[in-house]
């Protein structure tokens, strides 16, 4: 028996359906789902994870007549193995959705498996779109609920069970079934290091490929017979990923406050924590005009909540790294403007000038601001010019937060930007906002390998 707080989190993922959600969180999940899938198909044109699915590929068993879509691509593959290779594909750019609220990326945790689950077994769009909201909003809750070591990265860690939250409700499991499943997906995560942010080290990528097997997993061993433990989110979140967990936080409001209502986009291809001091630049380089550029810059500082100055190192080891420091980030954003969305920091990592003036911005955490977070993420970015002068301005928002909305169009282009390599498919977003209405997943997924042949066509 299962302890009762997951068991309760079982039934919600179990009963609740699409026509009981709430107008506007039906609509978060499709922008999310759409947004999660535009990130999957860039990643997938990454040389490691090619290889990785020709490896894949290469184990896969002859003959296997249940296959799912490897996303901006013809290629095929049991489900499990088309999950793992999207999942790692998924957070490849570090352009996916998270929830600064919840401290994590659920989407691209239960997504590949939930993708491949549903193409695999033809099940609906609003089958899949019900069951992504559910297991998003339950698995965020646990990890709300944990109070998480700062070594510990997100990914990995509550992704397994929100993979089996996600499978579960496709296969239609009883609220003790899918206890079951989660409770032994609860204990099949990754020690995911933050360290592998600080070395730029792409194995992080992993991880959430790892939440996407790891469910499917859980749900085998379940079937076979393998029991978990009474309370493995006690035991596993409150005492190794973290040093307390408390169940009444995981259910406060449940059914009436949605954390996916929380939860942000991006449109820079970095950290999240990051941002805020991007959007600053951003409004400085509005304001000074071209005074402000990488040859005129003395010194620039700051003053930015715990989190984000976590993110201060002003070296990186490697073109992944450029991600997850300030200091690269802003010099870059000087020199070479907002990159394409699918870039892979490798012009940033290469060029001295970048890290010249990277050795000129400094950045500190400010108690006052670390108060705020994470209902405000501040950044106070104060520019000194060699001419003497000196300006300053402030982010308490960062754009792409659900207080703080992008522009209708901006998630609509970034979609299209990472994809257009592999699709000439301008229908695709507009399809995947109204994933609801589609009858059939293996449609779309086919639809969609059908475009990539056309793109190969095409003069």
């Amino acid at each position: 028996m299962v302890a009762p707080y997951l068991l309760t989190l079982a039934d919600f993922v179990a009963h609740t359906r699409l026509a009981d959600l709430p107008d506007d969180v039906v609509a978060r999940g499709r922008l999310i789902l759409a947004d999660t899938i535009g990130c999957i198909v860039a990643g997938n044109a990454e040389p490691p994870i090619r290889a990785l699915r020709s490896m894949e590929q290469a184990r896969a068993a002859p003959g296997a007549t249940m296959l799912a879509t490897v996303l901006g691509t013809e290629t095929r593959l049991p489900p499990e193995a088309a999950a793992f290779v999207n999942g790692a594909a998924s957070a490849w750019h570090d352009l996916d959705e998270g929830n600064l609220h919840t401290r994590g990326h659920a989407m691209i945790q239960l997504l590949p498996a939930a993708l491949a689950e549903a193409e695999a077994h033809d099940r609906s769009g609003a089958d899949l779109l019900e069951a992504a909201i559910l297991a998003y909003e339950a698995a965020s809750r646990l990890w709300r609920a944990t109070r998480v070591r700062l070594a510990v990265h997100p990914h990995g860690t509550f992704g397994p069970l929100a993979t089996a939250f996600a499978l579960a409700r496709l296969r239609g499991d009883s609220p003790a079934a899918t206890a079951e499943a989660v409770s032994i997906a609860a204990t099949l995560g990754v020690t995911s290091s933050r360290q592998t942010l600080v070395d730029g080290a792409t194995v992080r990528n992993i991880y959430t490929a790892h939440s996407a097997r790891a469910g499917y997993l859980a749900l085998d061993l379940r079937d076979a017979g393998f029991s978990g433990e009474h309370d493995p989110v006690q035991s596993v979140f409150g005492g190794i990923y973290g040093d307390a967990f408390d169940p009444d936080v995981a259910l406060a409001g449940l059914g009436q406050v949605w954390w996916i209502r929380k939860n942000y986009f991006k449109r820079f291809a970095s950290a999240r924590y990051l941002h805020g001091a991007l959007d600053a630049i951003e409004a400085l380089q509005a304001r000074l005009g071209p005074r402000l550029n990488a040859d005129s810059v003395e010194r620039i500082d700051v003053d930015t909540y715990f989190m984000a100055a976590t993110m201060g190192g002003q070296t990186i080891r490697s073109a992944f790294g450029a991600r997850f420091s300030i200091p690269i980030a802003i010099a870059g954003l000087l020199l070479f403007g907002i990159a394409e969305p699918d870039d892979d920091g490798s012009t940033l990592f290469a060029d001295p000038r970048v890290h010249a003036l990277a050795r000129r911005i400094f950045v500190t955490e400010n108690p006052a601001l670390t108060a705020a977070y994470p209902a405000h993420q501040p950044a106070v970015v104060t520019v000194r010019l060699t001419d003497g002068s000196v300006a300053t301005e402030r982010v308490d928002i960062i754009l792409g937060e659900s207080d703080n909305p992008f522009a209708p169009t901006v998630l609509r282009d970034k979609f299209r930007a990472l994809t257009r390599a592999a699709w000439d498919n301008a229908q695709a977003w507009d399809r995947l906002l109204r994933i609801d209405a589609e009858p059939s997943i293996a449609q779309l997924t086919a639809d969609w390998r059908a475009a990539v042949r056309a793109q190969k066509g095409s003069p």
